[in-house]
């Protein structure tokens, strides 16, 4: 299975939910995806697109922009195909579905991010702290505006 393929496939299943979808190399695919359909998009990616490893799920903040955006790169042992799905989330409150139901090893990139960015994934089995202690909790160390950010001290630039 190829880029194109994929993108192909995916455009033609999800056309109202996904924006900017394109093939960025003959193995790198991207596109922004509507929240309200990451779940059902993963299914069909690892179902019909053998898309069966979540490689990482993360988030960047765009505080000037109002938004934190969840990260998936999710990856396949059948084919070298990789593919970066980005959801736009309003940083205020920001909330979407878990795809634990799907690929398991998100249980733990959530909870990371969970605590880290603020981000709520509905329907998560188990959506507490991962690393950090409970005081710190609701601070979102990982935003932008997390007093301290950045730290430039010679010991954290290296």
């Amino acid at each position: 299975m190829d880029a194109k393929t994929i993108i192909d496939s995916l455009v033609n299943k999800f056309q109202d939910s996904l924006v900017d979808a394109k093939a960025d190399s003959d193995i790198r695919v991207s596109a922004y995806l509507e929240p309200e359909k990451i779940v059902e998009v993963c299914q069909y990616m690892k179902d019909e697109l053998l898309f069966d490893h979540l490689s990482s799920e993360t988030a960047v903040d765009y505080p000037k922009r109002n938004e934190i955006v969840v990260v998936y790169h999710i990856g396949s042992y059948d084919h070298s195909v990789l593919m970066t799905i980005k959801i736009k989330l309003p940083r205020d409150a920001p909330e979407i579905e878990s795809i634990v139901p799907v690929y398991w090893n998100a249980n733990w990139y959530e909870r990371e991010t969970y605590e880290l960015f603020g981000v709520k994934f509905n329907n998560h089995p188990n959506l507490k702290p991962l690393v950090l202690p409970d005081e710190l909790m609701g601070d979102w160390p990982l935003r932008k505006d997390y007093e301290g950010f950045p730290n430039r001290t010679a010991r954290n630039l290296v």
